[in-house]
């Protein structure tokens, strides 16, 4: 009997390790599939190694991107609203400048961090950034996406068309 039961847990154990094993080749396929038949390739492999879907290792490339037929294509707003106040901007981008509540920055000296803090059980996606205003202040602060009325990945798809055509390409570091 002692031996049927450790026989039984090696299979489970061997079976947990083999089903493992073939979700990350299945994560790692998918990617690879779906980035090929991507109109925009780059940003979705960079958006990919932000949310830990395979790392792939990018290099700067220019990108050549009509940031209104992207901002088209994807169905996506420019202006971004408090969660509790819809008629409350927060987030605001334009070509070369965000804003961000009443603070504007030029992406040219505009940084950021995209990071997962865990908070008990659940988790919030933040963006640590550190950037000079608009009366040259420097400011270190965060945006929390959980205050922002958008789609889940919509905050961070702006934040790296925008670095990529007007920034320092800070993304390409995930």
């Amino acid at each position: 009997m002692v031996e049927n039961q450790t026989l039984n847990a090696v299979l489970v154990f061997g079976l947990l390790l083999f089903c493992l094993l073939l979700g990350q080749i299945g994560c790692v396929l998918l990617r690879i599939y779906f980035t090929s038949k991507s109109k925009y390739p780059y940003i979705l492999n960079i958006i990919c190694n932000m949310l830990g879907f395979g790392r792939k290792r990018l290099q700067k490339e220019n990108i050549n991107i009509n940031l209104d037929d992207f901002i088209k294509d994807n169905n996506l707003s420019l202006i971004l609203y408090y969660i509790n106040n819809p008629q409350y901007p927060i987030l605001d981008f334009h070509k070369n400048k965000i804003r961000y509540f009443t603070q504007e920055y030029d992406w040219e000296n505009f940084r950021w961090r995209y990071k997962i803090k865990s908070q008990g059980r659940n988790s919030i996606q933040i963006l640590e950034y550190e950037g000079i205003n608009q009366n040259n202040e420097k400011i270190k602060d965060f945006i929390d996406f959980e205050k922002i009325d958008a789609e889940e990945n919509e905050v961070l798809l702006l934040f790296i068309v925008h670095d990529l055509l007007f920034g320092k390409f800070s993304s390409i570091y995930y």
